[in-house]
């Protein structure tokens, strides 16, 4: 059997901690466009149709809330199991990729209700 298989659960817990640290990075740079773009006078988010904003802030949501969820269903298939020798690992991948997914949904939300397009 190969060492780094998905089988095995010390693996899984390695992945699980690796895909939630990568998912901060998105995470941050879609934090930093907005408040890049955010406007404390009007209390919006401004941004155009014509820039980059928009798809950058998209992808930067998307690709950390999955890259989050992947690190939850991982960290919690491999915690708890008895040959998972890296059980710290499944449960920092699972409460960062968890806290990852809720701050990526709550930058969405905040951008669909404080957006004002010029």
């Amino acid at each position: 059997m190969a060492r780094s298989s998905l089988r095995r659960y010390d693996v899984q817990a390695t992945y699980a901690m690796g895909a939630a640290l990568f998912s901060v990075v998105p995470l941050i740079a879609g934090i930093l466009l907005l408040l890049r773009n955010w406007d404390p006078v009007l209390g919006k988010i401004i941004y155009g149709f014509s820039g980059k904003f928009l798809p950058m802030l998209g992808i930067c949501i998307v690709l950390a809330a999955l890259s989050g969820a992947v690190a939850v269903v991982m960290g919690l298939n491999s915690a708890g199991q008895r040959r998972n020798d890296q059980e710290r690992r499944s449960w920092i991948g699972f409460f960062l990729g968890g806290a990852v997914v809720t701050s990526s949904i709550i930058v969405a939300i905040a951008f669909l209700m404080l957006r004002f397009t010029l």
